[in-house]
């Protein structure tokens, strides 16, 4: 993996400052010091009445299939109930936390089932986001999802999947001191008052800015992370000259049928042959007398 200067130099002082907000440092430090993972869900969860956690695993990769896109969990634990829990650090604001939650959970979903076992025996699952920003615009620390019916709200689905955002710009409803003093951590404060949750936790965090170890996981970690988001960008950039090709291409075509010419005399017309631009003439034929432009280029996608 290529490393330039700068960009190591930019990661080390990502890390040096890096708080409990930042993804990589929360998994290890949540994982590592099981104990202050447990009581964030205790105070953060209070009416899931979670008593002990095992199995509490940070970075777990989920991949259904070869070509599914895969799911990196921050943190995965079981309680003593057997519930399953996931729990997530999400500092970007990519406007899709709804749809993440909803694919975080039905990739969960599909590795607790073995063949040939019935359905009732999946766990009960309760999917976790911190963000320190409010995706929702409604103000709570804490915004919980469950399924009811919409005609009755008081038939309950009972699929036993429970959504579960924390809002750290939070100014609504009542939460504990211990989980507002997290909170205020992952909104970027390094304060907290001695003896505290939020102290205990940041306690952690400065120890882990040492750890030498830690520090070049994160550096490839966050390499990974730029090159997989110059990647995504590579690949919306070459998709997007090729929608401006065919947004042409259609725009041309449409200008050709409204002279009415033939396909054969618009290809020649654009120095085409007939075959190649066959499939932009039907969806153009059939979009017209309108000939919406933007129509034909969905329907072509």
């Amino acid at each position: 993996m290529n490393r330039t200067d700068n960009e190591i130099t930019s990661i080390y002082e990502e890390w040096s400052r890096a708080g409990i907000g930042n993804a990589f440092l929360f998994g290890k430090v949540m994982t590592t010091h099981t104990d202050l993972l447990l009581e964030l869900l205790q105070v953060a969860l209070p009416e899931f009445h979670i008593r002990e956690l095992r199995e509490a695993r940070n970075e777990v990769e989920v991949r259904l299939s070869m070509n599914a896109r895969g799911v990196r969990l921050d943190i995965t634990a079981r309680d003593d109930r057997d519930c399953i829990l996931n729990v997530e650090m999400q500092l970007r604001n990519e406007k899709n936390i709804p749809k993440r939650m909803r694919y975080y959970g039905g990739a969960m979903d599909q590795t607790l089932l073995e063949r040939g076992e019935n359905y009732n025996e999946l766990n009960e699952v309760i999917i976790l986001f911190i963000s320190p920003f409010d995706p929702f615009e409604r103000g709570y620390y804490r915004y919980i999802f469950e399924n009811y019916c919409r005609d009755d709200r008081e038939l309950a689905l009972n699929d036993g999947m429970t959504k579960v955002l924390l809002n750290a710009k939070g100014t609504c409803g009542e939460i504990s001191p211990e989980l507002k003093g997290f909170l205020e951590l992952v909104a970027g404060s390094e304060d907290a008052e001695e003896g505290t949750f939020a102290d205990r936790i940041q306690r952690q965090v400065r120890k882990a800015r040492h750890n030498a170890a830690w520090r070049e996981e994160y550096m490839d970690w966050e390499m990974t992370l730029r090159n997989e988001r110059y990647k995504g960008y590579e690949e919306g950039k070459a998709a997007g000259i090729e929608t401006g090709i065919l947004t042409q291409q259609i725009t041309m075509l449409v200008r050709q049928m409204q002279k009415g010419n033939t396909l054969e005399t618009a290809a020649e017309n654009l120095c085409c042959a007939p075959e190649e631009l066959k499939p932009v003439w039907e969806a153009v034929a059939a979009a017209g007398p309108t000939y919406s432009v933007e129509e034909i280029l969905q329907k072509l996608k």
